[in-house]
């Protein structure tokens, strides 16, 4: 609850900030309020796309989907801008001869493009600060068992852990891998399911036992369910993840045996 509380108080200002420099272009405030918010769900978009990028496995691919992204963000962002602003024309030429005609620096790319990364920077950092300070007591994960050591636990033994706001139940042998993104994880099983959890990765290595390695600081692997070793990469599943050199070494002798 309280982190909603900081994110919500973090976009009100974020939003009252650009409403604040729209009215230095002309717009009254209930003008510039409705212009800022119409770009609010473009910034949380361009959030959850950018924080999917991983620039450690292909940085070239990468790259072309940040390109993407940034394409699709600002053609969001003209088109929230021009019904915001078609909005305000309805309400306000039918009634004065005001002119109200767009400014131009609120048509300029590289403006509006500021403004969503200033925002989602400004999330992004909030996000870190708020994961190491204000860690979330329901999605921690818990073995369904309780009272028993991690060492003692069955490979069957179920694990429950929150996703979404919904509590899920996964036997460990189901668990492929754990991918680390920012302040979230994601848990991904067999038949191709996924499961996001706010809970560290390096919870999940304590928690998921022996049978688990790290191979990268964003990832968590079972060793059972690699299909392959390439010099750079785990082969599991449909994925090839990365290894980083920190924990090439370790990879490399756990595979040998």
């Amino acid at each position: 609850m309280k982190r909603f509380v900081y994110f919500s108080f973090y976009w009100t200002i974020s939003l009252l900030l650009l409403a604040a420099i729209l009215c230095s272009m002309g717009y009254r405030l209930p003008e510039g309020m409705m212009l800022s918010t119409s770009l609010l769900p473009v910034a949380i978009i361009f959030r959850q796309m950018v924080a999917r990028i991983d620039f450690n496995t292909n940085r070239r691919d990468a790259i072309k989907s940040l390109i993407y992204i940034l394409l699709f963000v600002l053609t969001m962002a003209f088109l929230a801008v021009h019904i915001a602003q078609s909005i305000i024309l309805f309400d306000y030429r039918q009634l004065s001869a005001t002119s109200l005609d767009m400014p131009p620096m609120l048509l300029n790319p590289v403006f509006l493009l500021s403004m969503l990364t200033l925002m989602t920077i400004g999330d992004y950092g909030l996000g870190r600060m708020l994961a190491k300070r204000l860690p979330e007591a329901e999605e921690a994960i818990t073995f369904a068992c309780e009272g028993q050591s991690t060492t003692s636990i069955d490979n069957n033994e179920p694990i429950s852990f929150v996703s979404n706001r919904q509590s899920m139940t996964l036997a460990r042998q189901d668990i492929l891998y754990v991918e680390s993104c920012d302040t979230e994880v994601w848990i991904y099983a067999t038949d191709g399911r996924r499961f996001r959890n706010k809970t560290s990765i390096s919870s999940w290595s304590s928690l998921l036992g022996s049978e688990y390695i790290r191979i990268h600081r964003s990832f968590l692997v079972r060793l059972s369910a690699c299909t392959g070793l390439e010099h750079d990469n785990v082969i599991i599943a449909d994925a090839r993840l990365p290894i980083s050199r920190k924990y090439k070494e370790a990879v490399q002798q756990r595979f040998k045996k």
